[in-house]
């Protein structure tokens, strides 16, 4: 008799390194081909340790980008023009959106302000990747701690590393009462946890309001 193996998305596998970091931040995580843009914007968020507050971008490239993709692209021309083609994140999937790059890697660009850019690189899918995959998006390395939000970018992250833990620096009492720190606390730089990750990702994937689609 034979048996049948259901069939799945095959995953695609991406290290997401945060950019001009003092130390190293990234995530590697297996997601199916078949996510969209705005799904893996969501993945990002979960797995770095984000907020979601802010807006964002996929791009081709860092800088004279060809291809660019958004939330609300349709409506948002502030942003449009640093490439000459822009897409909704909803309506295109990682898969078509790796025909517009050079396959090896791609910028997701987060909170315009602070600038947080977000070097994702393709990596060869494993043995031990596929034996832990089961379709939803999986979280199988990771190091650093996630800057908080609104620090200021990779330039405010870096006097922030300097400042936090040494509480003889008067900017170090003003910023733990900022983060709700308590006198004995201490921030944790490499604090990361691959299962609360993988709980957290699980929990937006099976609750996910936009299945690809819908409308």
């Amino acid at each position: 008799m034979t048996k049948i193996i259901p069939l799945i998305p095959e995953p695609i596998k991406l290290k997401i390194t945060l950019e001009n970091m003092p130390f190293s931040i990234y995530r590697k995580v297996l997601v199916p081909s078949s996510i969209n843009m705005l799904q893996l914007h969501q993945v990002i968020q979960v797995a770095m340790g984000w907020e979601n507050c802010h807006l964002f971008q996929f791009n081709d490239k860092k800088f004279n980008a060809s291809i660019s993709v958004e939330h609300g692209a349709e409506d948002n021309d502030m942003f449009g023009g640093f490439s000459s083609e822009s897409f909704e994140a909803e309506e295109l999937s990682l898969e078509e959106f790796l025909t517009h790059t050079d396959g090896k890697s791609f910028w997701y660009w987060y909170d315009f302000g602070d600038d947080w850019w977000h070097k994702i690189s393709i990596q060869k899918v494993t043995k031990k990747d596929m034996a832990n995959y089961k379709a939803n998006p999986l979280c199988t390395e990771a190091m650093g701690a996630c800057p908080p939000e609104d620090i200021g970018g990779p330039w405010g992250f870096a006097e922030f590393t300097e400042v936090i833990n040494n509480k003889k620096n008067p900017q170090s009492k003003e910023m733990r009462e900022w983060l709700g720190m308590k006198a004995r606390d201490k921030w944790d730089f490499d604090a990361v946890d691959i299962e609360e990750i993988n709980e957290d990702l699980d929990y937006i994937w099976n609750e996910w309001p936009l299945e690809e689609g819908e409308d």
